[in-house]
C-alpha cells in the first residue's frame, strides 16, 4: 500500500482522508487508480457503481435460490456480514 501512496504521491486527497480512501478501495490497487481523476481522489467514479451493482445483483441471485430456504439464506447472510455487526 505505501509503494501506491508513494507512486501516487502527487494526487490530491480532496475532501478524504487517506484512511476513507483505502477503507473504500479495500487498499486494492486496482480500485485505487480507477479513483484517481484528474489528479485526485474522487470516489464517486463509475468504476464502483458498476461494483455496486453487480454486487446487488449476485445478492438478488442468492435471494432468490434460498427463498424457500430461510435458513440457508440465514447462512448467507450470517457469512457475508462484517464482523462486529449483530
Amino acid at each position: 500500500m505505501e509503494q501506491w501512496w508513494e507512486r501516487n504521491s502527487k494526487v490530491a486527497l480532496g475532501d478524504y482522508t487517506k484512511a476513507q480512501v483505502e477503507d473504500i478501495t479495500g487498499c486494492i490497487p486496482f480500485l485505487l487508480d480507477k479513483c484517481v481523476v484528474d489528479g485526485k481522489i474522487d470516489l464517486n467514479v463509475e468504476a464502483f457503481l458498476d461494483i455496486y451493482h453487480e454486487a446487488a445483483a449476485f445478492e438478488l441471485k442468492i435471494k432468490t435460490k434460498t427463498r424457500d430456504k430461510p435458513s440457508e439464506w440465514k447462512l448467507y447472510v450470517e457469512l457475508v456480514r462484517p464482523l462486529g455487526y449483530s
